[in-house]
């Protein structure tokens, strides 16, 4: 059984025979899965590639049920068995394109080539929200050690991937300040990594629900910016609090509003890293003279180079300290899709979880 997207909010749960896995493909059992605040824009309809037809979920944690011809290991070169958690970037990399043949893999002009499958076309199981999940000889796989529960395991793709790499691109040092705005599951993941990358965390939330976790995770300031009225409050308040600005901020917020707000709170020569908008379309005026004047640099955070997908596993299992089972608060039934998704777009949850195997 998999979930598809037949229309805006509209979703329908389909039963397919298990597919034989082709040489090079694997096909999983899934144990959980995750709601990312993509899967909100999916479902809402504004997704530039994923739309009505496809299988929804990219975000979890699974077992092994079959091997394709010619798979012994995983991308770390590990041997791989029938029975193995694994987790799988949710994008591939073909290798056969312009991006690719310049070494830019996460930018893979083919990167949703199985995501965007339409859920009729074999092996149908494109997505995480169901029993099943075919993977892609091009997707890359790292298998889960045993000391991480596969709860804190089915973060790791895509939430703590993609902050790892926004925190890589940040070019984060110890002793700097970093600011993330945003405190959802990226938000909280980024806190994590740039703790341990050694510098002073800050995070800025509209919502002061969500600060605690946050600090959970490594971050040392809560900034609550719900008690501004407008978004030049907003900036005072983060630029207070940071001193002027800070060395890196990285906007988690998916919204057009909260880029122009990072841009502002950057301090003058430091890097302003932009992950949570995705959709196109949405704008919002920028001043280029201000930007010019403030030496920031702009990176925009797309995907993730596979090799992060293996670092964040270990990034896990190097860090106990960190409640990662709590990134996901919530947990629901796959028969229960529709309301995880609800919850996740309420903001009544971190992370909405998905609880698959054994069902």
């Amino acid at each position: 059984m998999t979930t598809v997207l037949t229309a805006p909010d509209v979703l329908e749960q389909r039963e397919y025979d298990l597919p034989e896995p082709a040489p090079g493909e694997i096909l999983l059992q899934m144990i959980r899965a995750n709601v990312c605040g993509t899967e909100v824009h999916v479902v809402g309809g504004r997704h530039p590639l994923i739309g009505p037809g496809c299988v929804l979920g990219h975000e979890g944690v699974g077992r092994v049920q079959r091997l394709g011809a010619g798979v012994a290991t995983d991308s770390a070169g590990r041997p791989l068995v029938e029975g193995d958690r694994v987790v799988v970037t949710y994008f591939q990399a073909c290798r056969r394109c312009p991006e690719c043949d310049k070494g830019k893999e996460s930018l893979c002009r083919n990167a949703y080539a199985g995501w965007t499958s339409n859920a009729d076309t074999a092996p149908h199981f494109h997505g995480t929200f169901g029993t099943h999940y075919s993977v892609g000889p091009n997707q890359s796989v790292y298998k889960v050690p045993e000391a991480i529960s596969s709860k804190a395991a089915s973060s790791a793709n895509c939430a703590l991937s993609q902050a790892y790499a926004g925190c890589e691109m940040g070019e984060i040092r110890r002793g700097q300040t970093v600011l993330m705005l945003g405190a959802g599951g990226l938000g909280v993941c980024a806190s994590a990594v740039a703790s341990q990358m050694g510098a002073e965390v800050f995070v800025a939330e509209m919502d002061p629900r969500r600060l605690e976790k946050a600090q959970l995770f490594g971050a040392r300031h809560a900034i609550d910016l719900s008690t501004a009225d407008n978004d030049d409050e907003r900036v005072a308040l983060m630029k207070e609090a940071t001193g002027g600005g800070a060395d890196v901020v990285i906007d988690l917020t998916g919204a057009p509003a909260g880029f122009l707000d990072a841009a502002r709170s950057v301090a003058p020569g430091g890097i302003l890293v932009s992950i949570g908008n995705i959709t196109p379309g949405k704008t919002a005026p920028f001043d280029p003279g201000a930007f010019t004047r403030s030496g920031t640099q702009i990176k925009a955070s797309i995907r993730y180079p596979a090799r992060v997908l293996g670092k964040a596993v270990s990034f896990i299992e190097s860090t106990p300290g960190f409640p990662w089972e709590d990134l996901v608060d919530a947990d629901f039934s796959l028969d229960d899709v529709q309301r995880a998704v609800q919850a996740a777009r309420d903001r009544e949850v971190t992370r909405a979880g998905l609880i698959i195997e054994n069902r």
